[in-house]
């Protein structure tokens, strides 16, 4: 169904945008679910609203991991939890693992939730940010800089 508009459609949420003589502005909302298109004999997926919004929560939940615990940080904890079971740097490990563990539980609920909802409600919707609602980090584990976790990178060599 097309909207008809003075001001132009965001085109995160609309398709075929186009502006009449008069000034005004046509649109078509996007779907809300996945599509795909099939053009000669090669079929391409086409994301709909709803997984947009839900990749932005992935986005989102990735972004608070690495802020807390990069992938070095995991290994580390992984590299700790296999050789221990007791001890400081065990709880603290433990306690990464579980953080991460409760962010991406809270990430597949969210995700789960905006798979309920309808045209309207998607565009109003705003990922969530900090905590909360997101899960807090552990005591232990402060956020790690760019810088630190790009020098970690070149230490290692990666």
């Amino acid at each position: 169904m097309a909207i008809l508009t003075k001001d132009r459609p965001d085109q995160r949420y609309y398709k075929n945008i186009v502006q009449g003589d008069d000034g005004n502005w046509s649109a078509d909302q996007m779907n809300l679910d996945d599509t795909t298109l099939t053009i000669g004999g090669r079929t391409y997926p086409i994301p709909g609203l709803r997984t947009m919004q839900a990749n932005g929560v992935a986005t989102q939940a990735q972004g608070w991991i690495n802020r807390y615990a990069p992938a070095a940080l995991q290994r580390n904890a992984l590299f700790v939890l296999t050789q221990s079971t007791s001890g400081t740097a065990h709880d603290n490990a433990a306690a990464m693992m579980n953080w991460i563990a409760s962010v991406n539980t809270y990430r597949d609920n969210e995700i789960a939730r905006v798979r309920t909802l309808n045209f309207n409600q998607l565009i109003a919707y705003i990922v969530p940010a900090g905590a909360p609602p997101w899960p807090a980090a552990p005591a232990g584990l402060p956020p790690v800089t760019p810088t630190h976790a790009y020098a970690d990178m070149m230490e290692q060599g990666l």
